[in-house]
């Protein structure tokens, strides 16, 4: 059977173009390949995503869906995603209708796994499966195409003689990780997912310039039953973790086809096994020796963990840069009601442990729990003042997703009078489920997100721009352009660099702030470009005087020795010496002579008396007089 699978479009309703990284890819699509593939089935791929140039998401969904379809004639098409793709999944199931009628379309995810009944009669998908679809799907194809009974597929719903059939439901079926095949994104444009690394949230790419991230889930599912979260709700499956050796294979098995630099572990109990974690830093250090693997790599986990100084230190040695915690409050009481199991103390310990590790640390504060109060806003707001203006903290509010336990309280409350609305404009209406008054808590929310769009970290301005010459789709078009933004850590007083694709019509107008971590001790950093009100831009941009295939190349890891002290003329790089002569090449050959000589008078007292240099002061000297006459 011929089956084509449709992942969602990124941020549909909300952003085009919107690149679409690895980080954010639906990992269960390429497992679902896998498995099919496995079983003798030809599997085909459509991302929607990555591609500018249309009017619009839909646009663009539109035409690849269409294209795909047209192309692969496939026998049955399967769409998923999570509540939040809603609208996409709306929209692409009617493409899907229009170009191919009577091909049969399956529906999964966490969207169906915890409101099949709604999901399956509003859409009204042929088919849709909850629950993890690994093996299921293989069933459901294996029976359309030798028409074998349906009804022994657990968790299935679908169409007989006009009625809405479910089979047993059983969402703990699911097999030993460590048997399924690698996920298989082939099929999927990994490396157009690859390339729009640079697009990914900045904790997740700030220790390379020019970052390549790929995730491997290393575990499902979670014990813990936070009242926000979908875990542990539902009957789903328990927390099931791979061995070690068997992520170790499909890491090389990723780090051969697709050479990555970023490595994402997803587990949501990654090192609370410290056992667990240690064998994990040993193996990998001996196989990064033999393999000669370069990746750094970042991991969630949870406060119980309790990691010491000695686990993350063995860690940061096996190239770990960063790691976070389910933060959620610093209120005894609100973690009390969300069954969070933690303590603010455990955060206040593991900020300092990563701080002594050198180490990145993160996690998230969401507001708006049943228990929230001016009191315990105060509480979270006052620790986050204290401790995390250092680290990589984000904030935001709670919503009630469906499959969560605040779901049916917001119900009971009337919050959610109308469920296909509630669907339709999820994530863009705020929900009050405390007892503040709500005039009140939309104030709150707004001094929340002014807090977390204008974090307490430290401020340096940047010290040049550089234009760097990479020709990709995230830059079709022209108007974008990828900025290296150079600068000295204010924490470390170590230079740094990072590269953010950036519009530069919009700078000299509106400045330019990028919140970024330095890839030296890891802490949050903000980046300012210097602008004024009368000035605009106040650095020259500089062009990179290297082909469009040059690779980026400013170190994000690795040893002291690979970052050239800027602020030490004696210490200049013949890197940068070279550097510095083709960049007043360029400028002289697209004609610009006074901006030659400015960056010639602006950068040759960093260069030391060199040889290869004596010639070309001469010239310069010959240049300045010319202009002057």
């Amino acid at each position: 059977m011929k089956v084509l699978l449709i992942p969602p479009t990124y941020r549909y309703t909300t952003q085009y173009p919107s690149f679409l990284a690895p980080s954010d890819f639906s990992c269960g699509f390429a497992y679902v390949a896998a498995t099919l593939k496995a079983a003798g089935h030809q599997v085909f791929g459509c991302n929607p995503n990555n591609a500018p140039g249309y009017a619009s998401a839909f646009d663009m969904m539109h035409d690849k869906v269409a294209r795909a379809i047209a192309t692969t004639k496939p026998d049955l098409i399967g769409i998923g995603g999570i509540c939040t793709d809603f609208a996409f999944l709306q929209d692409a199931l009617h493409v899907i209708r229009h170009y191919a009628p009577s091909v049969p379309v399956l529906m999964g995810g966490s969207v169906v796994t915890y409101d099949q009944e709604f999901i399956h009669s509003t859409f009204k998908p042929d088919y849709s499966l909850a629950g993890e679809a690994d093996d299921t799907v293989v069933m459901l194809a294996d029976a359309l195409e030798r028409q074998g009974d349906l009804d022994a597929i657990p968790n299935l719903a679908y169409w007989k003689q006009g009625r809405l059939v479910f089979t047993e439901k059983n969402l703990k079926f699911g097999r030993d990780l460590n048997t399924y095949p690698f996920p298989d994104y082939s099929m999927f444009d990994i490396e157009g997912m690859l390339e729009a690394s640079w697009a990914a949230r900045p904790i997740y790419r700030f220790y390379r310039a020019d970052p390549k991230i790929m995730p491997i889930v290393s575990a499902r599912e979670c014990p813990f039953a936070c009242t926000f979260c979908l875990h542990g709700h539902g009957g789903r499956a328990k927390y099931r973790a791979r061995t070690t050796e068997n992520v170790m294979e499909e890491i090389q098995y990723l780090y051969e086809r697709y050479p990555f630099n970023i490595l994402i572990v997803l587990d949501e109990l990654f090192a609370v096994n410290k056992q667990k974690l240690e064998e994990f830093c040993r193996i990998l250090i001996d196989y990064r020796e033999r393999h000669g693997w370069d990746f750094d790599w970042l991991f969630q986990t949870h406060a119980n963990a309790r990691l010491t100084l000695e686990s993350l230190q063995l860690a940061k040695r096996a190239g770990c840069t960063y790691f976070s915690y389910g933060l959620e409050s610093a209120s005894p009481r609100v973690l009390k009601s969300m069954k969070k199991g933690t303590h603010p103390d455990q955060y206040a310990e593991a900020i300092a442990l990563a701080d002594q590790a050198e180490i990145g640390f993160g996690g998230n504060f969401i507001f708006g729990d049943p228990s929230e109060t001016p009191e315990t806003i105060a509480e979270t707001l006052g620790f986050y003042r204290k401790y995390c203006a250092d680290i990589h903290c984000f904030m935001s509010s709670i919503q009630p997703y469906p499959g969560s336990a605040l779901y049916a309280p917001c119900q009971d409350m009337g919050l959610i009078p109308d469920k296909l609305a509630f669907y339709k404009t999820i994530d863009q209406v705020p929900f009050n489920m405390t007892k503040i008054p709500d005039a009140q808590w939309i104030g709150y929310l707004r001094a929340i997100y002014a807090f977390d769009s204008l974090p307490f970290c430290k401020t340096v301005d940047v010290t040049r721009i550089l234009h760097r010459a990479v020709r990709n789709r995230m830059t079709a078009g022209g108007s974008r352009q990828f900025w290296e933004l150079f600068a000295e850590c204010p924490h470390c007083a170590r230079p740094f660099s990072f590269v953010e694709l950036t519009d530069p019509a919009n700078v000299p107008k509106n400045g330019l702030q990028v919140i970024t971590g330095c890839p030296r001790c890891f802490k949050r950093v903000r980046l300012n470009v210097p602008v004024t009100k009368d000035q605009g831009l106040l650095l020259p941009i500089e062009p990179e005087a290297l082909s469009e295939e040059t690779q980026l190349s400013v170190p994000g890891g690795g040893d002291e020795s690979d970052i050239t002290e800027m602020g030490d003329p004696s210490k200049r790089s013949s890197q940068s010496l070279r550097e510095f002569l083709d960049r007043m090449v360029s400028l002289c050959e697209q004609g610009s002579h006074r901006e030659a000589l400015q960056y010639y008078e602006r950068n040759r007292g960093d260069f030391m008396p060199d040889p290869s240099l004596a010639e070309f002061d001469r010239l310069v000297e010959t240049l300045r007089q010319k202009l002057a006459a």
